[in-house]
């Protein structure tokens, strides 16, 4: 999944440049992509428009605190929920981009819902949402599409 994250994000300047739907299955099948990972990729912009025109202004102005679902806790360990509430606390991802990525992870494979995986979503819904980051979190972030640590 990580490649097709980097790969959108290196051939379209944001999400609306990108094709959606089958025309998008074309293209990464014809960048040699598996079924799997253009499937969940597709499934993935699809579920983001989706998550783009609903009303999330209440979720976003809320200072809740997110309570995690027994499901939620058994799938997404100590680091992911760890990174979720670091990127929603310092404001590099709004709450309703936290749930869109909460419930992405929650689609995957379990063997899949791995910190990369978030770190790549999150970067997927940050593109899709045009977002600018302070460059420590970015440059966190894209270290994982390039195999390597940026902060320890």
């Amino acid at each position: 999944m990580l490649n097709v994250v980097a790969f959108l994000i290196e051939n379209f300047s944001d999400m609306d440049n990108c094709p959606r739907g089958q025309e998008l299955g074309v293209v990464l099948e014809d960048a040699g992509f598996d079924d799997q990972d253009i499937g969940e990729a597709v499934m993935f912009i699809e579920l983001l428009n989706q998550a783009n025109s609903l009303d999330s202004g209440s979720l976003n102005q809320s200072q809740a605190l997110r309570v995690y679902h027994e499901e939620e806790m058994a799938a997404l360990n100590a680091d992911i929920r760890g990174l979720l509430h670091f990127l929603t606390d310092s404001k590099a991802i709004s709450a309703a981009q936290r749930e869109f990525i909460i419930h992405a992870l929650m689609h995957l494979p379990y063997d899949e819902i791995t910190l990369e995986n978030a770190k790549g979503l999150a970067l997927l819904v940050l593109w899709a949402h045009r977002s600018e980051l302070p460059i420590l979190i970015g440059d966190e972030l894209m270290a994982v599409l390039h195999d390597k640590d940026v902060m320890q």
